[in-house]
């Protein structure tokens, strides 16, 4: 039976083990909660769970890391040391760039392989109790390998996301981090900007008759504000960058409400629509 240990089994990491063990995995849960891992075994993501890397490590086919990307590097060097050569590491972190440089150190041609990846799903809500077994089912996976990455290393990677139904996608950790800055972080930014441009407003009258395009588009803003904090500065430079061409296409809009630029933006909307699976 393969095996897969699960560092943080949050909504994440708990979607994970509640998808592999549908796929006959065994699943241990890692964790430094015991009540937060009791919940997991109990919500059915894991079959065994445990605090001691010592015990969850050993005859690891994979070491999947869940911890907020901020706390990536400081789980790593915790369980790099019982960490055996066959086993595959990957994370599911929302920045590439910044994680490779700092786990590069610790994984050296020679031993295990550490795989940065990134699925592109999950939820405003976090813990174990809002995980699901099809979190991971047609969402994109970006596979990001270092450049002396084995070949058959990272076909490994992406056969492991495929097998959970998710789309994978491989780019550079570079090209990752500006892709998501646009399509991921910026959305983000941009809700939580919302939301207190209505709270700035006078939010009671407002939040009355907000319908659908204000909460669709400030869902978001009910994420973990700490841990989107991590991210946005992880990902400083490349969120940066993204902003500043974002406030130009909002100030040209501002410039009597131009109809070519709405038409513009009506049909890049509907490319985006049609070429979503």
């Amino acid at each position: 039976m393969r095996r897969a240990v699960i560092a943080g089994v949050g909504l994440m990491g708990g979607s994970l083990g509640l998808a592999l063990r549908r796929r006959g995995w065994r699943v241990v849960g890692l964790g430094r909660d015991a009540a937060r891992l009791a919940k997991a075994r109990r919500r059915g993501a894991v079959d065994q769970t445990t605090t001691d890397p010592a015990r969850a490590l050993p005859g690891a086919d994979v070491l999947v890391l869940c911890a907020p990307v901020d706390q990536l590097a400081d789980q790593a060097r915790r369980l790099r040391p019982f960490v055996e050569n066959k086993t595959l590491v990957m994370d599911v972190g929302s920045v590439k760039g910044a994680v490779l440089r700092a786990l590069a150190p610790l994984f050296p041609p020679g031993g295990p392989v550490f795989v940065g990846a990134h699925p592109m799903t999950g939820s405003e809500k976090t813990g174990v109790e809002n995980a699901r077994a099809d979190l991971y089912r047609g969402a994109p996976c970006v596979v990001t390998p270092a450049p002396g990455t084995p070949v058959r290393v990272t076909a490994r990677a992406e056969k492991f996301w495929r097998e959970l139904g998710a789309r994978v996608v491989r780019l550079t950790p570079d090209a990752h981090d500006r892709a998501v800055a646009v399509v991921s972080h910026l959305p983000h930014l941009i809700a939580d900007a919302l939301m207190l441009t209505a709270g700035d407003a006078g939010a009671g009258p407002l939040f009355r008759l907000a319908a659908g395009s204000f909460r669709d588009a400030t869902r978001v803003a009910g994420a973990d504000p700490a841990l989107w904090r991590a991210i946005f500065t992880q990902n400083d430079a490349a969120l940066r960058r993204a902003l500043d061409v974002f406030e130009g296409a909002l100030g040209r809009l501002a410039k009597g409400w131009p109809l070519p630029a709405l038409r513009r933006a009506r049909a890049l909307n509907d490319r985006f629509r049609k070429d979503r699976p």
